[in-house]
């Protein structure tokens, strides 16, 4: 029976608890998979290594090209996925097959398209309505506003 460990901070590894838990393939009513089942000492753990990788390391010293590159990057690595991602999907939940790969084939555009604005500059003021205000101040990259 497949196993899925827990990715943190950059690896695969077991958890804190120990305990398993399985996945049933709805459409067979028998486990196909188990799951680690995390704890709050391993929700500790992701919390942290997400800061740290924001805020320090390879993706905070990262320019937006760079982090754009990475996004695009990630929709290829689905694309070229899609299929075993599908049918994963449909094991674990009963999705049909066309609906899951026909996400799974569409949701790297998303990525790349996102990825492709990582490094434009967006310049534009929210509009005001009737029902919100939007106050907004320009400021330079001196410190002197309008």
């Amino acid at each position: 029976m497949q196993r899925y460990d827990m990715f943190i901070d950059g690896e695969s590894r077991g958890h804190a608890g120990g305990a398993w838990f399985p996945t049933d393939n709805p459409y067979l009513g028998t486990p196909w998979a188990e799951i680690a089942q995390g704890g709050a000492q391993d929700v500790d753990d992701a919390v942290r290594a997400a800061d740290r990788a924001l805020h320090t390391g390879p993706w905070a010293e990262s320019t937006a090209s760079a982090r754009g590159a990475l996004l695009r990057r990630l929709g290829d690595t689905i694309a070229g996925n899609a299929r075993r991602l599908a049918e994963t999907e449909v094991r674990d939940n009963g999705k049909l097959f066309t609906e899951m790969y026909g996400q799974l084939s569409y949701v790297p555009q998303w990525f790349h398209y996102y990825g492709g604005l990582a490094d434009k500059i967006e310049g534009t003021v929210p509009r005001w309505t009737r029902r919100a205000t939007s106050p907004t101040r320009r400021r330079s990259p001196w410190g002197w506003s309008r």
